[in-house]
């Protein structure tokens, strides 16, 4: 096959095809109209959210539920500055990005131009948030660019990467030489030497626990199977929930900043970290430096810097976990001990640490769960989101993540729902949003309308910040700025089509959302909390 004479802009398309992209989320400005030239006849579906930061926080969700990058599209200058804030997220939690942005002709001028849009340095504010970021100067430097980003999201610690291109590159005229078939970067396997000194640890030990990360979602089945070759409870992050589901018997979703789960970390003679920074969101939230690891710590991590992040490693293993997992089962004894029971202890001591409010919370949590068994968990900064953290748990990997960590955005529910729901169409997804961060993202309900799929919006009101009210308040400080006008919710969802209801107990919540989902519809349902919670 003869190369072809394409613009650059069409280039992209075909190229991003040829890497399996289906979906791409951005707004069209004027920077940015070669780079859409070739889409419409494409077979990528394009996405249009109501702001920059709704198509990042769609990517972030479609590439969590889909397993593949997130890709979007966003002008020079302001486009690239409002997708930052979810760049940052996907940084902070690993989520494979792709952001492609325009870029004006003047990026090598000392002096400011006075351009639409124009920016003293895109890619110095963009290489703080990605894993690289780049400029593309020709349709070579294009091509190994994307097999560079691509290596990184299919054998690396994935994040964001950032493409930039000036304007009057977008349609140039180039010459597309048909890709030769090539295989992309692959995980890495545990090193043989380290391996073996993990497995002589473990061999030796008596009362082993796995502390399983993000890094572990992509290995549910490996990270099982270890756990019961050793008879290890398994304790599992935020973003590792449903990596062993509720009913395992060594499956533990008490957050280890809970006393009951440091308690049995603490006790522990081995401790194997797999895929987790072992950061303070996970262990230490409350900054009380009560989070101890007194046994030999065996960590695998894909990023050589995370083996002596926050905690210096005994035995350090460079792996992705799938492989990790996998090789410990095939060069360890297979252990009975205690497991089980050890999981109960830490289950039931760890209800017993919650409050009043955290009980009910999650009691609403289980309600819903079992009213739609399958749904996706996508969550805001809100106070059911915290209570679930400590606790909830759901059948598989990917059906529980929020914002509240990591970079800690609000805003962040809605348009990552959106994303996870068009990764997989037709599942269930449940959005849970306060009413303070819904309006960082109100007009993405058009987006949710225009996709059509089946996302619950559960909007927790307390007209205001409370969580930040609360802390103020036991601070000792005024409080200012946190209690302010929140719209009729109901009225704006109806005006863009979106079906609303009020519920005032947990079983009317339920039941409208058993209608809605069944009928494959999105809707908000707004709950106030001195009401349901009654």
């Amino acid at each position: 096959m003869a190369d072809q004479q394409t613009t650059l802009g069409v280039a992209l398309i075909a190229l991003l095809q040829r890497y399996g992209v289906e979906h791409v989320f951005g707004i069209p400005g004027v920077h940015t109209i070669e780079l859409y030239r070739g889409l419409a006849d494409s077979s990528i579906t394009h996405h249009t959210p109501r702001h920059e930061q709704g198509a990042g926080f769609m990517a972030d969700g479609y590439a969590r539920v889909s397993g593949k990058p997130g890709v979007c599209f966003v002008i020079t200058g302001p486009g690239l500055t409002n997708i930052a804030t979810p760049m940052g997220q996907a940084l902070a939690d690993s989520i494979p990005m792709l952001v492609i942005s325009s870029v004006n002709d003047t990026l090598n001028t000392p002096q400011a131009q006075g351009m639409l849009h124009e920016m003293p340095d895109q890619l110095a504010l963009s290489a703080t948030l990605t894993r690289f970021s780049q400029t593309i100067h020709s349709e070579t430097e294009l091509t190994s660019a994307l097999a560079r980003a691509f290596d990184v999201f299919s054998s690396a610690r994935p994040g964001p990467v950032h493409l930039q291109i000036p304007v009057s590159m977008l349609g140039k005229t180039c010459h597309l030489t048909p890709m030769q078939s090539r295989r992309q970067a692959t995980r890495p396997a545990p090193d043989p030497s380290s391996l073996a000194a993990a497995a002589k640890a473990i061999d030796k030990c008596h009362s082993p626990v796995i502390l399983a990360g993000g890094g572990c979602r992509q290995a549910a089945s490996a990270i099982q199977q270890l756990a019961e070759h050793l008879d290890a409870p398994v304790f599992l992050t935020i973003n590792a929930r449903g990596v062993l589901p509720p009913a395992h018997p060594l499956s533990v979703s008490a957050s280890g900043t809970m006393k009951a789960a440091r308690t049995a970390i603490a006790a522990s003679d081995l401790v194997i970290a797999i895929g987790t920074e072992l950061a303070a969101t996970d262990y230490d939230q409350y900054k009380n430096d009560e989070f101890y690891i007194n046994g030999t710590l065996v960590r695998c991590d894909i990023d050589p810097l995370q083996i002596n992040n926050n905690y210096l490693s005994d035995i350090g293993v460079v792996a992705d976990s799938q492989h990790f997992a996998n090789a410990l089962i095939s060069k360890t004894t297979r252990k009975q001990g205690n497991g089980s029971e050890r999981c109960r202890t830490v289950i039931t001591d760890a209800h017993q640490e919650l409050t009043t409010e955290m009980s009910r919370h999650l009691s609403l949590l289980e309600r819903v769960r079992t009213t739609v068994p399958d749904a996706i968990f996508v969550g805001d900064s809100t106070q059911l989101i915290y209570s679930g953290n400590m606790l909830f748990n759901t059948a598989r990997p990917n059906h529980w993540f929020n914002s509240s960590v990591g970079f800690g955005t609000l805003g962040y529910a809605l348009p990552a729902a959106i994303g996870a729901s068009i990764a997989k169409r037709g599942n269930p997804v449940i959005c849970l949003i306060g009413d303070g961060g819904l309006q960082f993202v109100l007009g993405e309900l058009g987006t949710l309308r225009d996709a059509g799929q089946p996302v619950a919006i559960l909007v927790w009101r307390n007209n205001g910040y409370r969580e930040i009210k609360t802390t103020m308040e036991q601070a000792g400080v005024k409080t200012v700025g946190v209690e302010f006008c929140v719209p009729d919710y109901l009225k704006v969802a109806e005006s863009y089509g979106i079906r609303s209801f009020r519920a005032d107990t947990i079983d009317s919540l339920c039941e409208q959302l058993a209608i809605s989902l069944d009928n494959c519809e999105p809707v908000l349902i707004e709950m106030e909390e001195a009401e349901i919670m009654q």
